[in-house]
């Protein structure tokens, strides 16, 4: 189990409304993420047709398979960036949830961030004769491939909870969306942007309709002496 910590995932208020009433987070989709490098591998070295086949199947299968049993939640461990807020909660108008769950260590991956992608490199492959060798190579890479991001998204912290969405215990499909359903006393604070729209009593009221009754809510605001949003 991974050590409990604060995750916070960002909305915004027309998506936070709908959490608070459903007490479920909307799964997400790598193919509709706003980075196109999202599980795409690599790929050099090729030097036959039959390799160049096994290339394109790559590029063009891998992250549609991935995605038919696997969705991505998506967290950060910093509550007080403006940029997060700013791109992710609507600028300021939206809503952090805040989360707090012992993980499973394969379930919760903290996000690593590089300028080099994960290659496919038939050169290396070619290099390992036994399937042992080969497959060792090819689990170094797709662990890569799942927590690894340009160094440009940095800023994000990010931390991605991967959900089987053959879980029927967690999981559930609604309206051609898959949903995921917060853990018993999993939900810490619903915390309002300084310029969300949602009023805290509102927020209230639903959240103890909804059993959420230890939830706690508060309104961010502007730090008067850092670039910080405080709670």
């Amino acid at each position: 189990m991974a050590d409990p910590i604060s995750l916070y995932r960002f909305l915004d208020s027309d998506g936070g409304l709908k959490t608070v009433v459903s007490g479920k987070f909307r799964i997400g989709q790598l193919s509709k993420f706003n980075d196109p490098f999202e599980w795409q591998l690599g790929v050099t070295g090729t030097t036959t047709a039959e390799e160049q086949k096994v290339a394109d199947g790559i590029r063009s299968e891998h992250r549609p398979w991935v995605e038919s049993w696997m969705g991505v939640l998506c967290f950060s461990d910093s509550i007080s960036d403006p940029v997060l807020w700013s791109l992710y909660a609507d600028k300021h108008r939206g809503v952090a949830f805040e989360v707090k769950y012992p993980w499973k260590d394969d379930d919760i991956q903290k996000m690593t961030y590089s300028n080099e992608r994960p290659v496919l490199d038939f050169n290396r492959l070619r290099k390992h004769r036994d399937v042992n060798g080969r497959e060792e190579y090819l689990k170094l890479l797709l662990r890569r491939l799942m927590n690894q991001k340009s160094s440009g998204f940095s800023f994000e912290r990010e931390y991605r909870l991967s959900i089987d969405l053959n879980n029927r215990n967690r999981c559930r499909f609604h309206d051609g969306q898959y949903y995921w359903q917060l853990p018993d006393d999993s939900l810490k604070r619903v915390i309002l942007g300084f310029q969300c729209p949602l009023e805290e009593t509102i927020v209230r009221k639903l959240l103890d309709m909804n059993g959420f009754t230890s939830t706690a809510v508060v309104r961010a605001k502007l730090c008067q002496e850092t670039y910080s949003v405080l709670i």
